[in-house]
C-alpha cells in the first residue's frame, strides 16, 4: 500500500503525482472531495495553459482541459 501524499501538495501540482486526470479517479487513497479538489486544480492549470497557448506562449505538455473536465464529470457520476 502506498502512503497518502499531502493533499495540499497534490492540489498544488497534480501532474507530479498522476500521469493523467483519470488516474485521480482510481486512487483509493483520496476521498471524493479530495479528488474533486485535485481535478479542479488541474482544470485551472489546463485553462491557464490554454490561455497561454492562445497568446502564442508555449507551455509544458500537459493534459488538455477536456481530459480534466471529463474526469470531473466521471467523478460526479460515482
Amino acid at each position: 500500500m502506498r502512503d497518502k501524499p499531502d493533499i495540499g501538495l497534490v492540489v498544488k501540482d497534480p501532474w507530479e503525482y498522476f500521469t493523467s486526470p483519470k488516474d485521480v479517479l482510481t486512487d483509493f487513497r483520496f476521498t471524493t472531495d479530495e479528488k474533486r479538489r485535485i481535478l479542479e486544480s488541474w482544470a485551472l492549470d489546463a485553462e491557464l495553459l490554454s490561455t497561454a497557448e492562445a497568446e502564442n506562449m508555449l507551455g509544458q505538455d500537459r493534459p488538455h482541459l477536456q481530459a480534466v473536465k471529463l474526469a470531473l464529470l466521471e467523478l460526479e457520476k460515482q
